[in-house]
Parts: C-alpha cells; sequence; structure tokens
C-alpha cells in the first residue's frame, strides 16, 4: 500500500470474450476518495460504478468524491447520466482527453442551466 491511501479496491469487469472493459480503483486518503476510472463506462458496468459511489457515500457523507476519467475511452448515455448524478451531489470529474474534457463541460453546463431554472 502506498502511502496516504487507506484503501484501495480492484473492480475488473470484462466482456462476454473476456476482453477488459472497466476497471474501478478506489482510493481514500484523508476527506477525498477518488474513484479512477479505466477503459469504458458503458451497459451493466455502469452499475458497478454507482456500487462503489454510493458506498463510498455511505461509508461517509462529508467524504470528497473525485472521478479520475483520464484512462475512460468512452462513456455512453447511461454513464454520462451517472457523472451527471455524481457531479450534482458535489463530485469533482477529472479528465484530460478532449471527448471527456467536453462531456464534462456538457454536464457542468446542464448543471447551471438547471441552476438558473430555480
Amino acid at each position: 500500500m502506498r502511502p496516504g491511501i487507506a484503501s484501495c479496491l480492484r473492480r475488473v469487469s470484462l466482456n462476454q470474450m473476456g476482453e477488459f472493459m472497466l476497471r474501478i480503483t478506489t482510493f481514500e486518503n484523508g476527506q477525498i476518495a477518488t474513484l479512477r476510472l479505466e477503459g469504458r463506462l458503458v451497459g451493466d458496468w455502469v452499475g458497478e460504478l454507482e456500487r462503489c459511489w454510493i458506498r463510498i457515500k455511505n461509508a461517509n457523507h462529508k467524504r470528497k468524491l473525485k472521478v479520475d476519467l483520464t484512462d475512460v475511452e468512452f462513456v455512453d448515455e447511461r454513464g454520462e447520466e451517472l457523472l451527471e448524478r455524481a457531479f450534482l451531489e458535489g463530485a469533482e470529474l477529472d479528465a484530460d482527453n478532449l471527448f471527456l474534457r467536453s462531456v464534462i463541460s456538457d454536464i457542468a453546463e446542464r448543471s447551471k442551466a438547471g441552476h438558473e431554472k430555480h
């Protein structure tokens, strides 16, 4: 275990052909929990991410959540909806590729527009 990491949970999901689809690694460091995703956030794997997110929320309501999307190749509509819910509940979404930055920007814009309506 690396210094500063309280725990690390690995979940690897494979498709029917045994190919890697999504890896979720959870790092907890003080009041920040980071979900690091690798692969494709699609289909049933969105539910796996949601279970990890809920587990973190239930363990410590004051903990800040960061979702590291740096190594994500693709997000389907369901995945984007989950990321938006997490964002609306205060999660920080982080990515360094153009596709995911666009997804995050769209989520932030919809959130901003939703707040302006109220």
